[in-house]
């Protein structure tokens, strides 16, 4: 095995990295992607304080060589002394720590022809946190090589655990309906009343002059007898709340366009407005799903809706989509995923999973919290913890509390440890819904199971109880509430005095008044004074003994009125008090986020001087009407930019812009407000939604699947798709739009969006036929030629064209490979420069990374050198590059090669047609076949001849042989 090893290790194809490796666990099968980030904070955890646990920390060398993978100890020299190894096509996913970006995992899937195998996770530590995209990529390619040898095709039955399907819909309406297999016609006769009630509505709004801000989508009853329309109110929740609740989208006037996700048990309507699920829905409680007959392009489901007082009743969702085809397209997924709910919960699949799982229940937990900020995430988990036993609370709190965690993020970390824990021992005796207690051989039913299925019956009957306890408080409070109510109105018939009540309900203050005018016959029948009419109408109903003052026990109307008056002061104390933490909260998670977007670390740091330079210039009352030097702008960029500052300076900059050079009228954007965009719906939404997970994938904000990065992401790529018709959505857009995102709000980055791409022209690239990228990589190509010759002969030599590996460097400006902070300086650079400054660049960096490339002598290594080395820079690097950038000067030679491009295209369409050059080609071929057939008869008469003539000597030399030999003898 060591030989076989040294023998592949010895091949140009292995690789080998430093890392530390900090440990590893074993996984439960019901595993999600959202418990992953949890477990690598455990395992680093264990790691840094040396606690016991399966590996411990240790320098180690990676080998890479397919189809294997191996760890070996970093000072051990022979191989055959490893860690671990496995096969490089069992690795089913990557973990990045969005925290610090030197740490990532994998995770190894449980081998099907390996009984005793289970799902594992490893987690590495590099040096250099621009070292792990290398390494990761080079893990996936030794991944993928191993796959292409390997005969059996990939099992994907664990990657169907954590998939989920997204569609953009606009929210139309909910109907109330009697049955739950409702007509096919029934999306068309909810549409139809929609638009009656919407035309209704206008009417009124005319009648009226304005439109209230308060209205809804109405609720219809469809049946045999329709009712009348009602107006019907929800509230939202927070995204990933577990209890489910109704849509409160907005009029017709709003934004109703929501994100349609079809997850593993349920259905979530996200709001990209909101940020948070305003429905959620289980397969359970829908019974059916149809599409419109006439409006092919609106479909709805029907399902169970709980209401508080009263039987369930059915409910029937209504949504569009952009085109027919993705209404088909939310059928088939709604019906697969219908099917694979099923078929998890089948005793035929491996994985059994069901709602009451406690796997399950912490799948969405993990998803709840996840990018939450920790005190948040403290809360929720909190509010989960509530719903288990209490010596089960106890337990955990006990755990935690031995640890002594030092911060919020580290307390969670550690109850999540337990939590796992906990229900990964509850997931072995669980019984799935639906199932029965396995029996024994007599026939009878196993005590053991028994008791293990009532005690999950009662569990699942305790959390119902306490999800009802919360309601049953609050009646009672209501109750409580009313028997204030009726003792205020006895206390004003007695004492002849009028009283003023601030009730606070949520974040609204009633105001109700008690006068002694009130009849009697108002009092309500709980009243003291209705208890009993013979009591002597001067005792109060409470007794002397509770601490009353007065000559009787009793106090007196003044001392009422100071008490009343005391109660008021303290409950507009405790409003101003509630509304003022709210404040608080609202500015301490904006901080948060504005931390987590500028998670970078930045080139060229300004000094103080320029940074107050930078705030004077802010300040100023006149920037976006006066033009500025433009010198001193250029000048003002050049010595660097605060990061906490620089989408300010951004904006200032395209004004500055604007005000010098002013486009033609036919070259302007469209000039529809960025919110009436965000209510219509894309045909790119496809390409985009795929595009969200690969945006930034390591940064914070955009980790989180359908979080706020991504979401706000969405909203600014579909409204440029819809502004700009011609270009729609290129991929690399996404990396411009979210480097924007993460230094100003949604409204800003789409302004300064499209002066990137209309001012500035950037858009040119991304059109259809990207004829302006064809250009560019011609300049680029002229350049190497004009500048660094060696360079480009060594380059045409091994036929690589710049297209190879310059072309992500254009179409995202950079972002995609290289460190943010880099790519935020040169887009510093690009507001007062224009696109030259990509060119410079590039230029840069190939000509600093020059003797490197001419040492590679094949075409991979070299493609592999420019896209995996070249991007991880040192920070010494990154500065020299932006100094260099900044002191060249191409701007002539860039128009010159563009003209000479456009010469050279002139003269390759007046060349001859097609045709000819077809005929000449057959011709060509043709000599060239006849010429083949020449030179092989050639070589054969050769051959021949060289035979014979051999054949001759050799003859001649037997003779003469011959005749000496008889010599001899004579």
């Amino acid at each position: 095995m060591y030989n076989d090893f040294k023998g592949l290790h010895n091949q140009k194809a292995d690789k080998r990295f430093a890392l530390c490796y900090m440990g590893w666990s074993s996984l439960d099968r019901r595993t999600t992607l959202p418990m992953l980030p949890w477990l690598v904070a455990e395992i680093r955890r264990k790691s840094e304080k040396n606690e016991s646990g399966p590996a411990q920390a240790r320098e180690v060398q990676l080998y890479l060589s397919p189809p294997l993978i191996r760890c070996v100890p970093a000072n051990s020299s022979n191989l055959s002394v490893f860690i671990f190894e496995h096969k490089a096509q069992f690795i089913s996913r990557f973990i990045h720590n969005s925290h610090d970006l030197s740490y990532f995992a994998y995770l190894i899937r449980s081998q099907p022809d390996n009984p005793e195998s289970e799902m594992a996770c490893h987690v590495f530590k590099a040096c250099d946190p621009n070292q792990v995209p290398e390494v990761i990529s080079s893990i996936r390619q030794v991944s993928k090589a191993a796959l292409k040898e390997e005969s059996k095709p990939k099992q994907e039955s664990d990657e169907s655990f954590y998939n989920s399907q997204k569609f953009e819909v606009l929210y139309c309406g909910k109907v109330t309906v009697n049955h739950k297999k409702a007509p096919s016609t029934l999306i068309d006769d909810c549409i139809d009343k929609f638009r009656q009630h919407e035309i209704e509505r206008k009417r009124l709004r005319l009648l009226n002059g304005q439109r209230s801000s308060t209205e809804a989508p109405v609720e219809f009853i469809v049946g045999d007898n329709p009712l009348s329309s009602s107006l019907c109110e929800g509230s939202t929740r927070r995204r990933h709340a577990s209890a489910p609740n109704n849509v409160q989208p907005s009029d017709a006037d709003k934004n109703r366009t929501m994100l349609f996700q079809v997850g593993r048990f349920e259905v979530n309507l996200i709001s990209p407005d909101t940020k948070s699920v305003v429905l959620e829905k289980n397969f359970k409680d829908i019974s059916s799903c149809s599409q419109g007959v006439k409006q092919t392009d609106h479909f709805g489901f029907i399902c169970r809706d709980v209401v508080e007082s009263g039987p369930a009743q059915y409910v029937c969702y209504v949504f569009q989509c952009a085109s027919e085809s993705l209404v088909d397209e939310v059928m088939l997924t709604m019906k697969q995923a219908f099917t694979t709910a099923a078929a998890l919960q089948s005793s035929k699949n491996q994985i059994k999973l069901c709602e009451a799982c406690p796997m399950h229940d912490l799948h969405k937990l993990c998803e709840r919290i996840e990018g939450l900020y920790p005190p948040r995430a403290k809360l929720a988990i909190q509010k989960y913890l509530s719903q288990l036993s209490d010596n089960e609370q106890v337990n955990i709190f006990e755990r935690v509390q031995k640890m002594k965690p030092a911060s919020d993020h580290e307390e969670n970390e550690l109850v999540i440890l337990h939590l796992r824990q906990l229900c990964e021992t509850k997931q072995k005796s669980h019984v799935h819904i639906g199932e029965v207690p396995q029996q024994n051989a007599s026939g009878s039913t196993v005590t053991s199971d028994n008791s293990i299925a009532g005690r999950n019956k009662l569990d699942v009957l305790k959390n119902k109880a306490r999800s009802s306890l919360t309601s049953s408080l609050e009646n009672i409070f209501s109750r409580v509430c009313v028997c204030v109510v009726r003792l205020l109105q006895w206390y004003c018939q007695q004492y002849h005095s009028t009283v003023t009540v601030f009730f606070l309900s949520g974040k609204s203050l009633s105001i109700c008044c008690f006068s002694d005018h009130m009849d009697g016959r108002e009092l309500l029948p709980l009243s003291p004074r209705a208890l009993n009419q013979d009591q002597d109408p001067q005792v109060s109903p409470l007794s002397p003994e509770q601490g009353f003052g007065g000559e009787k026990g009793r106090r007196s109307p003044a001392d009422y009125r100071a008490l009343w008056k005391k109660a008021i002061h303290q409950q507009i104390l405790l409003i101003r008090m509630e509304k003022e933490n709210q404040r608080l909260e609202a500015s301490r998670d904006e901080l948060h986020i504005r931390k987590m977007k500028l998670d970078y670390q930045e080139v060229c740091p300004c000094s103080k001087e320029v940074q107050a330079l930078w705030d004077r210039k802010l300040s100023s009352p006149c920037r976006t009407k006066v033009q500025w030097d433009k010198e001193e702008i250029h000048s003002a960029v050049c010595q660097g930019v605060p990061k906490s500052r620089r989408g300010e300076v951004w904006l200032l900059l395209s004004q500055q812009y604007r005000l010098r050079h002013r486009l033609p009228q036919r070259q302007q954007p469209p000039e529809t407000p960025y919110q009436d965009l965000l209510k219509q719906l894309t045909a790119q939404q496809h390409a985009i939604l795929v595009d969200l997970g690969r945006t930034f994938p390591t940064h914070q904000y955009f980790s989180t699947q359908l979080g706020a990065g991504q979401l706000s992401l969405y909203n600014l790529l579909k409204a440029y798709s819809l502004l700009d018709t011609e270009v729609g959505y290129c991929q690399g857009i996404s990396f411009v739009a979210g480097l924007l995102l993460l230094h100003m709000s949604e409204e800003q980055a789409f302004d300064t969006l499209k002066f990137l791409m209309y001012d500035l022209s950037i858009r040119r690239q991304y059109r259809p036929d990207m004829i302006s990228l064809q250009i560019q990589m011609y300049q680029l190509s002229r350049l190497l030629h004009d500048y660094h010759r060696n360079l480009y002969t060594h380059l045409e030599e091994h036929e690589i064209c710049p297209s190879l590996y310059a072309a992500p460097w254009f179409l995202t400006l950079f972002a995609s490979q290289f460190p943010l902070g880099f790519v935020a300086r040169i887009f510093d650079l690009l507001f007062v420069q224009g696109t030259e400054v990509i060119f410079k660049v590039a230029l840069c960096l190939l000509s600093s990374h020059e003797g490197e490339i001419l040492e590679c002598d094949g075409f991979e290594s070299i493609v592999d050198y420019l896209k995996s080395t070249i991007p991880t820079l040192t920070h010494s690097q990154m500065e020299e590059m932006i100094t260099k950038a900044i002191e060249m000067d191409i701007s002539k030679q860039l128009h010159a090669y563009e003209v000479e491009y456009h010469v050279l295209q002139d003269e390759l369409s007046d060349a001859p047609p097609p045709s000819e050059d077809s005929d000449r080609l057959d011709k060509l071929e043709k000599a060239n076949s006849q010429l083949k057939k020449q030179n092989m008869d050639l070589l054969e008469k050769l051959q021949v001849d060289w035979f014979e003539k051999q054949a001759s000597v050799l003859f001649l030399y037997c003779q003469c042989v011959e005749a000496q030999n008889k010599r001899q003898t004579a």
